[in-house]
């Protein structure tokens, strides 16, 4: 054991003094030209796959163009038409929707025969036309909500009365559903405009005007003595041209019930006696036919409104003649 120590002790002097020993170090020799390969790729690991999309909770039914977005908790209970039948070219119906309950029973108790029952409501589009048209006559049940950059109208139109049936022509069974339809319906115009981009609008403004066109005025009467409606009051204006050589126009009818205190209003525009003309081309082709010599009589209000009676001889009668009006009042 200690020649073992001794031998080691020995081994590890030498190597104390070769490391005392310090030599000046040669220059590096130039490294050699190395190429080095680029690695290769490695497979990148596939992306992960995009989660699947969460049911939505509502269906989105496309009309006409535009986009209904109907709760998936309600589209259960309807039955839905997208070609409902048109009755003008200038009025299109889009979609409307019925309570499929109500049309079922019905339908089991009557076979064949179509009262309306189950209708909520019907979303059309009206050009130009068709809002004139609209406007002139009875908007009961239906109001526009929005409008397009083309001119274009939308309306909601809703039954007056209750379209609920159950077998037997009992109704208290669905009524939770119907009022929860009801009230998902008058949500829609909103919802209707938010998801086509459209621009809300409502006509109340122009139905709540005094008269439709600026400008002066002239409010001619016709009596009808014995009548409910005793005094029918013809507002005329000049649409296309103010002044002397201006066309005149009925522009609105107040029908007044003297012994009630009532009066009715409505607008007049030409698609409501049958001209398929807006409002504006109307009056200018008539202006232009005045200016030519063509039926002058429309340069006064008196014979303006001469023309209108006589094309609505349903309400005036066929003998009616200038001489049946009588000035109420000038405005303006």
């Amino acid at each position: 054991m200690k020649r073992l120590i001794a031998a080691l002790l020995a081994l590890c002097m030498l190597a104390l003094a070769g490391c005392a020993k310090k030599e000046k170090p040669s220059a590096p020799a130039a490294p050699p030209e190395v190429t080095v390969e680029p690695a290769p790729a490695q497979p990148s690991e596939p992306e992960p796959a995009p989660p699947e999309p969460a049911a939505s909770d509502a269906a989105e039914l496309v009309c006409g163009g535009l986009v209904l977005s109907i709760p998936n908790e309600y589209g259960a209970l309807l039955t839905i038409d997208t070609e409902p039948e048109a009755w003008s070219e200038h009025w299109t119906p889009l979609v409307s929707l019925s309570e499929t309950a109500s049309l079922e029973a019905f339908a089991k108790d009557h076979p064949g025969e179509d009262w309306g029952m189950g209708w909520l409501c019907s979303i059309s589009r009206l050009d130009r036309i068709g809002f004139e048209e609209w406007a002139s006559g009875d908007s009961t049940g239906s109001r526009l909500f929005a409008r397009d950059g083309e001119d274009n109208y939308y309306l909601l139109s809703t039954p007056t009365d209750v379209r609920l049936y159950r077998e037997g022509g009992g109704a208290d069974e669905g009524m939770d559903e119907w009022t929860a339809l009801t009230a998902w319906v008058e949500t829609l115009p909103d919802a209707f405009i938010a998801r086509n981009g459209l621009t809300a609008y409502d006509a109340g403004d122009l139905f709540g005007a005094d008269y439709t066109y600026g400008g002066k005025h002239a409010e001619l009467g016709y009596r009808i003595p014995g009548e409910a409606c005793d005094l029918i009051v013809l507002s005329l204006s000049q649409p296309a041209r103010q002044g002397e050589g201006g066309v005149w126009c009925v522009e609105r009818v107040r029908y007044v019930y003297s012994d009630y205190g009532w009066t009715n209003m409505h607008l007049v525009f030409p698609a409501a006696l049958g001209f398929d003309e807006t409002a504006a081309e109307h009056y200018e082709r008539l202006q232009k036919e005045c200016d030519a010599g063509k039926n002058t009589d429309l340069l006064t209000p008196a014979g303006a409104a001469l023309d209108y009676a006589r094309r609505v001889t349903w309400l005036f009668g066929e003998d009616v003649s200038a001489t049946d009006f009588e000035r109420i009042e000038a405005v303006g």
